[in-house]
């Protein structure tokens, strides 16, 4: 498994890429600067300001790590024989693993997650409020995850360094599309793929110009 995993880093790194240059080309569909984007990018903001400026709730995102890792877990049928969270770090113990499980922390915004739930289902004179804090969950998520990745966290080595930043890269940026299509009323996922598939096309039409339109 290990190999394979080293064999597919390279498509993924280039799946990355593609994913990128799509993303920025979709932003050229907005318009204008909507109310519920200027309170998602506050949100955002606003985590960005407490954590350089402020606080770093460590103890918040030790929390999130070992609860994602439990509850990926689950989701594959494992169980979580114990839990142990504190300032200096935490522990999860499980009796079943993969890739996915194992890297869940780093692309998974559990209170991201929790917050745009939210989204569904309260009142409409809270939803600045919900949004806000998608924004600022979401921010906090991609910070702390950088400074985990910086701690040199032996997930990503068990997994493969390479091979884990790339797939936790391009699952992130695929989470913040779907999140901003939530949040913006003319931001659409769709945009995004047929940009995508534009670039994919170009490199097929280069590769193989007699078999691609």
């Amino acid at each position: 498994m290990r190999l394979l995993r080293r064999i597919i880093t390279i498509p993924i790194l280039i799946i990355a890429i593609i994913l990128t240059i799509g993303f920025i080309k979709s932003l050229s569909y907005l318009q204008d600067v909507k109310h519920s984007e200027v309170v998602f990018f506050s949100g955002f903001l606003s985590y960005l300001i407490l954590h350089f400026l402020f606080y770093k709730p460590i103890f918040m995102h030790v929390m999130a790590h070992e609860f994602t890792h439990a509850l990926w877990a689950l989701i594959f049928g494992g169980k979580v024989k114990s839990l142990n969270i504190s300032e200096e770090g935490g522990s999860v113990t499980i009796d079943k693993t993969n890739f996915l499980i194992i890297l869940a922390p780093y692309f998974f915004p559990l209170y991201t997650f929790l917050v745009v739930l939210l989204y569904f289902i309260v009142d409409k004179k809270y939803i600045d409020f919900v949004i806000f804090f998608i924004g600022f969950t979401l921010s906090f998520h991609l910070v702390l995850t950088l400074f985990s990745i910086k701690q040199r966290q032996k997930d990503l080595k068990e997994v493969g360094i390479l091979f884990s930043l790339s797939f936790v890269y391009c699952i992130n940026l695929l989470i913040i599309v779907i999140i901003f299509s939530i949040i913006s009323p003319q931001y659409y996922i769709l945009n995004f793929l047929n940009e995508v598939v534009k670039i994919f096309v170009k490199i097929g039409n280069a590769i193989c110009p007699n078999y691609l339109i």
